[in-house]
């Protein structure tokens, strides 16, 4: 049951004594809330980052250009981008979006596919060993000939990637062939939602 807005409560000290003596009429106007199901905690964490150069080969160890969250790596392919799980967290939504104002047409050239996929790795590992991290293929493919500034918002619950805290998640665009003009950028995000045991 929710707890219903309004609702007060009481703090004791650890040495009271919480056993419920009241009668029947002012225990009526009394509810029990279990913690956290109860509670209205934080639902959705976001992370927000950028592709730069986006198209180029060489790539990173993921096969492809990864996100910077926060910071611009200095080369596409000995850097990897990366969130790192403070608090164990399962995915939910991944989001992409190209965000340069030359049209992805015109940056690729002819008849380009990207693909995308998600990526977890544990802390202390080399992370620009492509064998330090799981890979998770997202359902959403972009033909650069559709669309001239394509984006997507891809529910990826499904792939029931729940991760503990203390792993690392990252996205990757695969694009098939390398495009024409590199020097153009995308935006990405990707949604965690906090497991509270």
């Amino acid at each position: 049951m929710a707890i219903p807005i309004g609702t007060k409560f009481h703090g004791v000290s650890g040495n009271v004594r919480t056993k419920n003596l009241g009668s029947n009429q002012s225990n009526s106007k009394r509810d029990v809330y279990t913690f956290p199901d109860d509670f209205n905690l934080p639902s959705y964490m976001s992370y927000a980052g950028t592709m730069v150069n986006f198209g180029s080969t060489p790539v990173s160890a993921l096969g492809g250009d990864t996100a910077d969250f926060g910071t611009i790596k200095s080369a596409a392919d000995d850097h990897i981008g990366f969130v790192i799980l403070s608090v164990p967290c399962r995915v939910v939504y991944a989001g992409w979006q190209w965000a340069s104002s030359k049209s992805i047409t015109d940056a690729s050239g002819a008849n380009k596919t990207i693909t995308f996929k998600l990526s977890s790795a544990l802390l202390g590992n080399d992370m620009n060993d492509a064998a330090s991290w799981t890979d998770y293929l997202m359902s959403t493919t972009i033909d650069t000939d559709d669309a001239p500034y394509p984006g997507f918002n891809e529910d990826v619950s499904g792939l029931n990637i729940e991760l503990p805290a203390g792993s690392v998640i990252t996205m990757t665009a695969l694009s098939s062939p390398a495009f024409d003009d590199v020097f153009e950028e995308a935006n990405v995000s990707i949604t965690l939602e906090p497991i509270y045991i």
